[in-house]
């Protein structure tokens, strides 16, 4: 790929992540999203992140443990495709820096009821060891294969078709790991209801909420998680 069919992909990229999804009933299905080329080291400096174009304060005092926060929707075809993105920031991540993903129970996509079968389906994945790669199936089943999710059934067929048993499933599934994961997830989107009114959303340290514009690269994007992560 040339320079310029690189900066291009990168805008255009950037662009669709950047709108996001809303709670709105969605559009129409998008297209699967394109790897994503690291980028060289972005001009724009730690001192260079301005509150109110950068990033949002939205609470007055950190969290006790450093951390990462991303919320999204399996839904979202932003989320999806911010998945690339997510790749290249948790690996950045100061040692002390803990990523969590927290899925979202009030989209237009579905029923409140299946994002929340989705959601254990994903915390039943990390249960098994298999977080990434089910997060990951998830995803593909409804962005690349065009498959409904109608309901906890179609996401035990989905498990099963990756190896794992009905019977491990099932039981995680009433699992006290998994049913206090859940609550804790649902705790985090009610904390703060006010502050997501799209996904895909960072939170960091309970305090930041990141802001991304156009003229910024994945590198930026990058850098300004690993930047808000130390603040205080």
């Amino acid at each position: 790929m040339t320079k310029p069919s690189i900066v291009i992909f990168t805008v255009l990229f950037l662009s669709s992540v950047l709108m996001g999804c809303s709670d709105a009933p969605p559009a129409a299905t998008d297209s699967p999203a394109p790897a994503v080329q690291k980028e060289a080291p972005s001009p724009l400096m730690p001192a260079k992140w301005v509150e109110g174009t950068h990033y949002n304060v939205i609470a007055e005092e950190v969290t006790e443990q450093k951390q990462v926060v991303e919320y999204f929707s399996f839904w979202c075809p932003a989320c999806y495709r911010f998945e690339a993105v997510i790749a290249q920031i948790k690996p950045n991540l100061a040692d002390d820096v803990i990523f969590k993903k927290i899925h979202v129970n009030f989209m237009g996509f579905t029923t409140k009821e299946i994002q929340e079968q989705a959601t254990k389906a994903m915390l039943i994945g990390k249960s098994l060891q298999q977080e990434e790669l089910m997060t990951a199936a998830i995803f593909a089943h409804i962005h690349e294969q065009g498959q409904k999710i109608g309901g906890i059934n179609d996401l035990k067929e989905l498990f099963v078709s990756y190896d794992f048993s009905e019977e491990d499933f099932e039981n995680a599934l009433k699992s006290d790991e998994v049913l206090t994961a859940f609550t804790n997830n649902n705790a985090e989107i009610d904390k703060f209801k006010d502050d997501l009114h799209s996904v895909p959303n960072i939170i960091i340290n309970g305090k930041y909420q990141t802001k991304f514009t156009k003229e910024m690269t994945i590198q930026d994007i990058v850098d300004l998680v690993n930047w808000l992560s130390q603040q205080k």
